[in-house]
């Protein structure tokens, strides 16, 4: 089979290898779309992970064959894969949160990522696609599985003020997360062309940083979602909240000084979180993908072969688009 390989930063080709061979309780799946997240540009630059490693994990794919001991899938089965799966026994696990699992990283795939022509998983990673979802739409699926983890932990109420921060893919979603609940929220985001296409989505208000500054909104939103990992955010993040409000990091913070009265968190008792993968919430963003198409066809994608690995992930660092696919 083809598959991606990324052996030093900023260098990702395309490789011959064996296809997977499966052991009794997993399944082959062969790709169909496999979209590039965050998380892998961050591989792709350098800042994480070991070399070599095949990246992708948003993606769905037809299942080719299974093990002897899977029941519950066949063969032909359109999939949407949910890379994250714990132990079950850890004190995370035993607790209902295995996105804080000890051994997460050992039990999703092991083989190789989603920029591949096949993929061998656990068959307890796999998800039936409802027919009416494309292959594109059910790349959504695990980010917005994401999102509502990062809402759930928001705690936000109807009444409450929702500001996010950032306005990209991650920002996308928790709004169409928002919107699926009745909240209202606005965005803080600095690219006139994000803010135009938040306000078409969403029909809300959308504001640039320096519009916070020597208003009136200091003190006056209950609930603020950080999806953007600036430090400057998170500052002012901190400023407008009112007393009692909700600080929620979904996005993962980039170097730098936070320069904020900290005093504030304890002045005005915020309640500051951190929003990690998706415990529990696959099956509802599966229902909520659904129920999003129209949302999602309204996106700026742009779909390569896996020959363009190395274009596809330019592209993707570049943030022209909503979203970048790799189609094996």
């Amino acid at each position: 089979m083809r598959i991606a390989v990324c052996h030093k930063p900023h260098q990702i080709s395309v490789e011959t290898r064996p296809i997977p061979d499966l052991d009794g309780d997993k399944i082959l799946v062969r790709v169909a779309l496999c979209g590039i997240c965050g998380s892998d540009l961050a591989l792709w630059d350098g800042s994480e992970r070991k070399y070599p490693y095949t990246p992708g994990h948003e993606f769905s794919g037809r299942v080719e064959r299974v093990g002897s001991k899977v029941r519950d899938i066949s063969p032909g089965q359109r999939v949407v894969i949910d890379p994250n799966l714990g132990c079950g026994e850890c004190p995370y696990c035993r607790r209902g949160l295995p996105n804080l699992c000890d051994f997460l990283k050992s039990r999703p795939i092991k083989s190789n990522g989603g920029f591949s022509e096949f993929v061998s998983l656990d068959h307890r990673m796999a998800h039936p696609l409802p027919p009416s979802l494309t292959d594109e739409q059910a790349t959504f699926v695990e980010p917005l599985s994401c999102a509502i983890r990062i809402v759930e932990v928001a705690e936000a109420m109807k009444s409450d003020t929702v500001v996010i921060f950032g306005g990209g893919i991650l920002g996308i979603l928790v709004g169409t997360v928002l919107a699926s609940r009745g909240n209202h929220f606005l965005y803080i985001e600095p690219r006139p062309q994000r803010r135009r296409q938040l306000k078409t989505l969403f029909n809300t208000e959308c504001l640039i940083p320096e519009q916070l500054v020597d208003s009136k909104a200091y003190g006056q939103f209950d609930v603020a979602i950080d999806c953007s990992g600036n430090p400057k955010a998170l500052a002012q993040a901190i400023s407008i909240l009112s007393k009692a409000g909700t600080l929620v990091l979904a996005g993962l913070v980039k170097s730098g000084k936070i320069e904020s009265s900290v005093d504030q968190i304890t002045r005005k008792e915020l309640k500051l979180k951190g929003a990690w993968l998706n415990p529990n919430t696959f099956t509802d963003a599966i229902t909520l993908t659904v129920k999003s198409r129209s949302l999602l066809r309204r996106l700026d994608t742009k779909t390569f072969p896996l020959s363009e690995i190395e274009q596809a992930f330019e592209c993707a660092a570049q943030k022209r688009f909503n979203k970048v696919f790799v189609r094996p």
